[in-house]
């Protein structure tokens, strides 16, 4: 079985999950809360994907399963975050807002 490294105070490294977890605990969530808040994204987008289950929200932050974009989406929004600072969390940088060389020579014709 594989051992997770824990820091000073007990708690598990910064694994993704975990710290999806610290923020949820943080902001005083239960697994509830966040599932009510991602039925109404839900309602709102008519878009089943945007539900994050209790149980699934348990996987992610306890077995460290990776959500989808949709939950992803639904995370940020119920925890106040941006999309960006969630996808930070997996390791997936900004986005830069430079032009594409495309964009660039499309102008300059």
């Amino acid at each position: 079985m594989k051992q997770r490294s824990r820091s000073r105070k007990g708690k598990l490294n910064s694994r993704p999950g975990a710290r999806l977890r610290s923020i949820r605990e943080r902001l005083g969530l239960t697994f509830r809360e966040v599932h009510a808040v991602s039925l109404r994204l839900v309602k709102e987008f008519h878009q089943p994907a945007f539900e994050i289950q209790p149980s699934r929200l348990h996987d992610v932050e306890v077995k460290e399963v990776v959500p989808s974009i949709y939950r992803v989406c639904a995370l940020a929004c119920a925890y106040g975050r941006s999309l960006g600072a969630i996808l930070a969390l997996y390791g997936i940088p900004p986005v830069s807002r430079k032009r594409s060389p495309q964009s660039s020579a499309k102008k300059s014709r």
